[in-house]
């Protein structure tokens, strides 16, 4: 879980520099007072879809590593875990400003806790060893489409000058 956390931290940080930089997408307000880098807004120009490429492969991979921390989360705290993620939203939502994407990314934090609270309090259930298999298995599915994420965006995106 803390590694998990620790990827959608270092990924919110990554999204947080190059928004700042001027690498947007036109649904996200830009950064006050970032006049933007000119690499990045000519890439915006002459490749307008990459920035939605590379913050729609990111985000949905953030997205699934954030749930897959609360699945683990649950199988392993189980109702304990709900004021834990309701303390990690409220950080997030008052810590961050508005243009941040730790401050978009807080509201999947809420919607898990409100569903994970009406599936436990609805119908508790005692976790045993064929839930822990299901959470290892989903998370290494999840860390297996990185394997294919990583060298797409990051290595594929490069020129070679």
């Amino acid at each position: 879980m803390a590694c998990g956390l620790g990827c959608v931290v270092v990924a919110g940080r990554e999204w947080t520099n190059l928004m700042a930089e001027g690498l947007t997408v036109p649904v996200v307000p830009v950064t006050p007072g970032e006049a933007g880098n000119h690499e990045f807004v000519n890439v915006t120009k002459t490749a307008p879809q990459f920035a939605a490429t590379f913050f729609g492969l990111t985000g949905m991979h953030m997205l699934h590593v954030t749930l897959g921390v609360v699945y683990l989360g649950v199988v392993a705290l189980r109702r304990w875990f709900i004021p834990i993620l309701l303390g990690l939203w409220l950080v997030a939502w008052l810590g961050t400003p508005a243009y941040s994407p730790f401050h978009y990314g807080a509201h999947v934090l809420l919607v898990a806790a409100v569903v994970i609270s009406v599936i436990l309090w609805l119908k508790p259930k005692v976790y045993d060893a064929s839930d822990v298999e299901v959470a290892g298995l989903y998370w290494h599915f999840v860390d297996l489409v990185w394997m294919f994420i990583f060298p797409l965006v990051y290595l594929m995106s490069t020129r070679i000058v």
